[in-house]
């Protein structure tokens, strides 16, 4: 599919190019003439304004969960390894991983804690669910 570059005007009056379709910028140019720029404006501006509240919620629960790598994990995680045929459970809360109610900073720093404070290789040992899922899933899998 071919792009088109578009000129358009910049609240600061300053000027961008931005890729886009050609059959659009065809049906902006035939609903608002020679005022298809302002039109272009107008339509981020009204997302923006519209979708402002949605990414201030977004960007809190972010925050509140924890990105360990390329994985967005949500408040309400658990991670578990098994240490000495037993199950060690942590839980993501306010973006740290709790276990017996001592707070981690990283997925890692709560794996070590949990296999007796003996190095290990989290996305090898921790399994992970988060609040959506049904079961546990090996760390590992989630990079691939």
């Amino acid at each position: 599919m071919k792009y088109f570059i578009v000129l358009f005007r910049v609240i600061m009056k300053d000027t961008t190019y931005v890729p886009l379709k050609n059959d659009l910028l065809m049906k902006l140019i035939e609903r608002y003439k020679e005022n298809y720029p302002l039109a272009i404006d107008d339509v981020i501006e009204e997302f923006l304004e519209r979708t402002a509240e949605e990414h201030q919620e977004s960007a809190e629960a972010r925050q509140a969960g924890f990105i360990w790598d390329q994985i967005e994990l949500p408040p309400g995680t658990q991670l578990r390894t098994r240490y000495y045929d037993e199950w060690q459970v942590a839980t993501l809360r306010n973006g740290k991983f709790y276990y017996k109610n001592k707070p981690y900073k990283s997925p890692a720093k709560v794996c070590n804690a949990m296999r007796g404070d003996k190095i290990s290789n989290a996305w090898m040992m921790l399994q992970i669910k988060r609040p959506q899922d049904i079961t546990f899933r090996k760390a590992e899998k989630f990079r691939t």
